[in-house]
């Protein structure tokens, strides 16, 4: 077939998808521009003293906002990405460090009291999208998400909103404070007691064979602190004398563990019985119930007859101590915010500011209180490291970025384009979007099981990143049904008309009035998307396809041309090319 028949062909392919309001799905290979900082130059008078040497954190284009923000945030309003050029990104943290802090309960006891008492279905669910996206403290909530993906609770049942509601605010007080103080809250925590079956758990009765529940000992060691084998502190893996892995424990070990956490339950007085408002208590111990017996573990043994509050915490204190502690949570909280697959030398350094409770910026800025276990020390660590800024085209490979879950991605949308209305439980799409059905496929607080939505170490087959052996955990949720789920869903919002409970009611609705104001050319509204979404990620020619299609979409004459007729179209323009964007490789991956 000719050239010129192809194009034809093609422009009335994209013509009939724009009519029917159906987004066009482009597949192209992401690219990886350089981000340069700006340096100043000597005027040549070679007897003045030359300019103070810039950090390296200096935050100095919007392309440099955009990327940070979305590695920190859930991702950078326009006000947010302006504001922040020309600053000094551990600035910022420190301002982030200080802001109050905005919980999740308060919404839900608000709903409670307007309606008596009850909570609609997936109320909850729907609350945490206004929460996370109109939040002043970003970095704080994005901290606290990255919790739960480590110390997992999943409510995927919906049984008790409020219990959720309490243990989201758990790890939100306590993303700036002390890892010790949280797994302490965790443990006594009446939603993690119900997750993991430990609330109502009862010591060794001979008579009847009965054993404590050992389901949190192994989770509490396995995935919330220390992991399975011997780390050191890059994150590499400990070998014996024969070259093999030393496993951090055995069954032993998690036997005399669950005899730790026996007689917790309900704080309301009664062992077996839930009273009003036990859900937002922490657990209390019921001694008749605890284990006297000895009980041995990671080469610590508390002596019979101590206390079930003093066992907790003698065993949080041993698990604590641990020397797996500091990589084994460092690499799991950087994947979560800079980078899938972590180096042995970005594991480190984070590891150090965790065991050492300090970080100290390049001019000085300290973080942390000097305990270990700080993990604003530990976050700031993650942020400000240098592999994050001054980065060349040669710097980035497949190992240095980091795939953008769903709720990452749905969540930048709705701050970029600072949609109006947030009331997220009008939106059906939003009261649970943990189905791949045009949705995307992730829902907080609902992973499927305590290892999460996806393993850390996952590998995935059949793809570059396999072959070259790149952990990328976010794979495991990406497949044909989830990506187009994902398509779909972002669609609907991207050209606001996902089905709302009450369609008088305007909510999640965009504000593209800086982008209709660029439609006459196409090239700038694609490289001012670029810079929005994509943090300058795409590369020309992606950037070429996108505005040719826009170009195709402006000669569509409009019959009759009246004002409004031309602004809903020219909006449609928008929304498509936005809706591109939003579906590209190139959003889906920051460097």
């Amino acid at each position: 077939m000719a050239p010129a028949k192809k194009r034809e062909l093609m422009g009335i392919f994209l013509i009939s998808l724009f009519l029917s309001a159906c987004v066009p799905a482009e597949v192209v290979e992401p690219s990886i521009p350089p981000i340069a900082l700006t340096e100043e130059q000597n005027d040549g008078d070679t007897n003045s003293q030359p300019p103070p040497v810039e950090p390296a954190t200096k935050i100095n284009s919007d392309l440099d906002a955009s990327r940070f923000l979305s590695l920190a945030t859930f991702g950078g309003s326009k006000s947010e990405i302006a504001d922040l050029v020309g600053r000094d990104a551990a600035d910022w943290l420190v301002l982030e460090f200080s802001k109050p802090i905005n919980l999740t309960l308060p919404a839900v006891e608000a709903q409670m009291n307007q309606t008596g008492g009850g909570i609609p279905q997936n109320f909850v669910d729907a609350a945490y999208w206004d929460h996370i996206i109109g939040s002043n403290d970003q970095l704080r909530q994005r901290m606290a998400f990255a919790l739960s993906q480590i110390l997992v609770y999943s409510d995927d049942i919906k049984s008790d909103q409020v219990l959720r509601a309490h243990y989201q605010d758990i790890l939100i007080r306590n993303a700036f404070g002390n890892y010790r103080d949280v797994l302490e809250e965790v443990t006594y925590s009446p939603a993690m007691g119900q997750w993991l079956t430990y609330l109502g758990n009862r010591k060794a009765d001979p008579t009847t064979g009965r054993m404590p529940d050992e389901n949190y000992a192994r989770e509490i060691l396995q995935l919330f602190s220390i992991g399975l084998v011997e780390l050191n502190m890059d994150g590499s893996t400990k070998l014996d004398a024969l070259g093999q892995q030393i496993e951090t424990y055995t069954n032993e070990d998690i036997e005399g563990l669950a005899r730790v956490f026996t007689g917790l339950s309900w704080a309301g007085g009664e062992f077996f019985r839930q009273n009003e408002g036990d859900n937002t208590r922490p657990m209390i111990m019921y001694p008749e119930h605890h284990s006297e017996a000895t009980k041995t573990f990671l080469g610590t043994t508390i002596a019979e007859g101590t206390t079930g509050d003093e066992s907790i915490q003698i065993a949080l204190n041993e698990i604590f101590d641990h020397p797996n502690l500091a990589p084994f949570i460092s690499r799991l909280l950087i994947q979560r915010f800079t980078q899938s697959d972590p180096s042995p030398e970005y594991i480190e350094s984070v590891a150090l500011a965790f065991d050492n409770g300090e970080y100290t910026a390049e001019r000085g800025q300290k973080f942390g209180t000097g305990e270990r276990g700080d993990l604003s020390a530990t976050l700031a660590a993650i942020l400000l490291h240098p592999s994050h800024f001054a980065k060349s085209e040669d710097d980035l490979t497949m190992a240095t970025g980091k795939v953008r879950e769903p709720i990452l991605r749905f969540a930048h949308w709705a701050r970029a384009f600072n949609v109006s209305g947030l009331n997220a439980f009008n939106e059906l799409k939003l009261s649970d979007t943990s189905g791949t059905d045009n949705s995307l496929g992730q829902q907080a607080f609902s992973s499927p099981s305590v290892f999460n939505f996806y393993r850390p170490g996952y590998v995935a087959p059949g793809t570059n990143a396999g072959d070259a052996n790149i952990t990328v955990p976010e794979f495991q949720i990406i497949n044909e049904t989830s990506s187009v789920g994902y398509l779909n869903f972002m669609t609907e919002f991207a050209f606001d008309r996902a089905r709302q409970r009450d369609s008088s009611i305007v909510t999640y609705h965009p504000d593209y009035s800086d982008e209709v104001a660029l439609v006459d050319d196409p090239m700038a509204l694609v490289e001012h998307l670029d810079t929005l979404l994509t943090a300058g990620r795409m590369t020309n020619s992606q950037k070429a396809d996108i505005a040719e299609i826009a170009q195709i979409l402006r000669t569509i004459e409009v019959h009759p041309k009246t004002a409004a007729e031309i602004a809903v179209h020219n909006e449609k323009i928008v929304k498509t090319t936005i809706s591109l964007v939003l579906n590209s490789p190139a959003y889906a991956v920051v460097y």
